[in-house]
């Protein structure tokens, strides 16, 4: 039986479950990305989780998670008023653990 996101897994409700999440929607971004450098935004992480994955949290929520990975991993943020932060393709490829790659 599905769950009301289409999919036979449980929604993500708890800190882990959303890191992953995001994760897996970064790792989508930049497999479609052309350039070297990759903008980051809890607004287009959130896009890629309803529109591909089914999955909706608090943009807040992804936020403050994108704001610790950006400082953990050193990455530029932007000056705009939603916080963006600026990565090289090929570092976030690095950052990001392999087992993201895989779809739920």
């Amino acid at each position: 039986m599905g769950y009301n996101n289409g999919r036979s897994e449980p929604p993500a409700n708890d800190s882990e479950q959303m890191k992953v999440w995001v994760l897996r929607s970064m790792r989508l971004l930049l497999e479609g990305q052309v350039s070297d450098t990759l903008i980051l935004s809890s607004r287009k992480i959130n896009t890629v989780l309803t529109q591909k994955y089914g999955v909706n949290f608090k943009i807040d929520r992804i936020g403050r998670f994108l704001a610790k990975f950006a400082k953990d991993n050193k990455l530029k943020r932007l000056s705009t008023k939603i916080p963006k932060f600026e990565v090289n393709k090929y570092l976030l490829d690095e950052i990001l653990p392999k087992e993201t790659i895989k779809n739920p």
